[in-house]
């Protein structure tokens, strides 16, 4: 049998274009991504489908739960770069935001977490330096 790690593929992914994630309540989890964390729509097909640009032609897309396919937090971790941390976490905080964990130093920079309308955890940070 022929070992799958040392095989190559008869075709191949070019380019991370999007990320899915499940929601209990699109519109809730829309206005989260869009008036906490401040990206920008640009499919709004609530409550059916819904799209974030993340720059360089990748997407955030929101889409509801159904038979199959459970909001399940804990399974992933969006990652965002913010200029301030610690401005961000209490511009969040006054709009209704949960904060999992306040802002901390890491090695590589300030970080907090907190969690969208579904439970998941949104981690956001400024690079030292």
């Amino acid at each position: 049998m022929e070992d799958a790690s040392q095989s190559k593929p008869k075709s191949s992914v070019s380019d991370f274009s999007m990320l899915m994630v499940l929601c209990r309540d699109l519109v809730a989890s829309r206005d989260f991504y869009r008036n906490v964390m401040g990206l920008r729509v640009l499919n709004d097909q609530a409550p059916h489908w819904v799209d974030f640009d993340l720059g360089d032609g990748r997407r955030l897309g929101l889409h509801p739960e159904g038979a199959g396919r459970k909001v399940t937090p804990g399974t992933v971790q969006l990652g965002f770069s913010v200029p301030n941390v610690d401005k961000f976490i209490t511009d969040a905080r006054v709009m209704g935001a949960r904060i999992l964990q306040d802002p901390f130093d890491a090695p590589f920079g300030r970080i907090a977490i907190l969690s969208d309308p579904d439970g998941y955890a949104v981690q956001v940070f400024t690079p030292r330096g």
